[in-house]
């Protein structure tokens, strides 16, 4: 999405700086170029967006509008789904603390993963007190995939674990295990998703009667990118018809002679949303100290979100300030009062107070992730496909911070 001088000056100038602005047509046809490459190889399939990302309301209807199915990891985010309109039977609840609700999800015929024995024993405790309701669970397994790390979520396969959860969970007549979840974080790489349907599909034949109903893969592909965030990583970065080949191609052939084939799940968050949120913000001021150059901006870190973090995110630097000082290539920092509250690493153009810059690629864990420190958060838009700018979140006031204090 390109903006112009005079749309952002329309923007700031009507919400504010710092300001999220939404890419709506961006946002629909990655989801869609996302669905297609699965499909083409497992027509089955079914997006769950993943609420904890960014569970912007006008974000979660789109993906609703679009066909797709919510993914929430507590009674907070299945409350959003809800007043969006959602069924419990499209609604996946995940998470390793689940809330109250839990219950009445499962009631209601909604999808759920156990993550825990503790979660389990809550099940089988509701199917006690509803000896005359079938209900159906989900299981997250936890193995090795080769992530170089020992993920602290779902049930160890490897152990005496899953026996124990899954027998006691088959001794009662009205419960069902009819789907398996797997999601482990930061490991993208094909060779790992490899090993993630591979392992979740032998767990299945292993433990599920007959055909599961579902097999949730989680998320954790690379998304579609800039090819200035690309060149930063150290691995190659498959396409979305890569991911598709190896998952969707092995749960074709895996099931090809079955008549009825289990869903088959992915549960994106930053893969969709992230290349779609800009943060622009504002240049407030300029220093040295001693030999480090600071260009002080009115946003932060946690406005920025996950990807900022990590790298240097793709920009577009507005030169609009009054150019009465310059610095060049300095540090891009926030307002807060943390070290390392950098949003961009010797910044590569020179920068005068006024300037204006769109960082992108910041729509993962950044407005959901935003703390109410130091300043509230700033307003959202919605760039639509008409060109139309949609306020979707107005700016956070003091009272919105200080309603729940008591004075």
């Amino acid at each position: 999405m390109e903006m112009n001088k005079e749309l952002l000056k329309t923007l700031i100038t009507q919400y504010g700086s710092p300001l999220y602005v939404f890419d709506v047509e961006g946002f629909k046809q990655n989801y869609n170029k996302l669905h297609s490459a699965m499909a083409d190889y497992y027509p089955d399939y079914q997006i769950a967006y993943s609420y904890k990302t960014n569970y912007t309301p006008y974000i979660c209807k789109l993906v609703k509008n679009l066909g797709g199915y919510a993914e929430v990891v507590s009674d907070m985010e299945y409350q959003v789904a809800l007043q969006i309109g959602y069924t419990a039977d499209h609604i996946v609840y995940n998470g390793p603390v689940k809330g109250p609700l839990m219950e009445q999800h499962l009631l209601n015929g909604g999808i759920l993963n156990i993550d825990n024995e503790a979660e389990s024993e809550r099940v089988i405790s509701l199917a006690l007190n509803n000896p005359d309701t079938h209900i159906k669970v989900g299981i997250r397994i936890n193995t090795d995939i080769g992530a170089n790390f020992i993920s602290r979520f779902g049930i160890d396969v490897d152990n005496d674990s899953m026996d124990k959860v899954v027998g006691n969970l088959k001794k009662r007549p009205n419960i069902s295990i009819v789907g398996l979840h797997m999601h482990v974080s930061r490991a993208r790489g094909i060779e790992a998703w490899k090993r993630r349907i591979d392992n979740i599909l032998s767990v299945a034949d292993k433990y599920i009667d007959g055909i599961p109903e579902y097999i949730d893969l989680g998320s954790g592909m690379f998304a579609e990118m800039e090819e200035f965030l690309r060149s930063q990583f150290s691995v190659p970065v498959p396409n979305y018809h890569d991911y598709a080949k190896v998952v969707a191609g092995t749960m074709c052939e895996h099931y090809k002679d079955s008549e009825i084939k289990p869903l088959l799940m992915t549960e994106p968050g930053t893969t969709v949303v992230s290349r779609y949120l800009s943060l622009i913000t504002t240049v407030t001021g300029l220093k040295k100290v001693r030999s480090r150059l600071l260009a002080m901006v009115d946003s932060d870190i946690h406005n920025a979100g996950e990807t900022c973090r990590m790298m240097n995110v793709p920009y577009t630097h507005y030169h609009i300030g009054n150019g009465k000082a310059a610095l060049d290539h300095p540090d891009i920092v926030g307002y807060t009062c943390l070290e390392q509250d950098c949003l961009y690493k010797s910044f590569p153009e020179s920068v005068s107070v006024g300037d204006v810059i769109e960082f992108r690629n910041i729509g993962g864990y950044s407005i959901v992730y935003k703390p109410p420190f130091i300043q509230p958060n700033c307003a959202m838009v919605a760039i639509e496909e008409s060109g139309e700018v949609k306020l979707i979140k107005r700016k956070e006031s003091f009272n919105d911070i200080f309603q729940t204090f008591i004075f």
